[in-house]
């Protein structure tokens, strides 16, 4: 199975630790938005996506590469994000995978991230990234399972 996860994160780094867990789990390297070239030429099984919220939307760069993709090569997009105090990232992100027609599997996954004016201090915790990688496993099982 063809694995990848792409993912923002700013300076707090939030999405960053759970996107390079997720990777890590497939022994695959996390891929930034932004800050290298992401190119789908080969076909994936599964790609997870992930961003912070920044105004109350994902990251402008987050939305230009799922307006590129193409559902005849991602075959299935999963949502991740981290949050300070709005916590339907993920739900945005499923609605742009949506309009591109790729098929989104699952629900997403959210936590809090450390974020100046909350109370996230320390997030994502350890038990956040252990999450993280219990819910990654459960999606590439629901696939693999249908």
């Amino acid at each position: 199975m063809n694995i990848r996860v792409v993912y923002h994160s700013g300076r707090s780094g939030n999405t960053m630790k759970v996107a390079t867990t997720i990777a890590e789990l497939f022994h695959i390297r996390a891929e930034r938005i932004g800050k290298e070239t992401i190119e789908f030429s080969d076909p994936v099984d599964l790609l997870f996506v992930g961003d912070g919220i920044y105004f109350h939307k994902p990251h402008r760069k987050t939305r230009t590469l799922i307006h590129g993709l193409d559902p005849a090569i991602v075959k299935n997009a999963v949502a991740f994000g981290t949050y300070g105090n709005q916590s339907d990232i993920g739900e945005q992100i499923i609605s742009l995978l949506r309009k591109q027609h790729i098929n989104v599997v699952g629900e997403p996954f959210v936590c809090k991230g450390d974020s100046p004016g909350t109370d996230n201090k320390g997030r994502p915790s350890a038990a956040d990234l252990q999450n993280a990688k219990e819910f990654a496993n459960g999606i590439v099982s629901k696939l693999t399972r249908d």
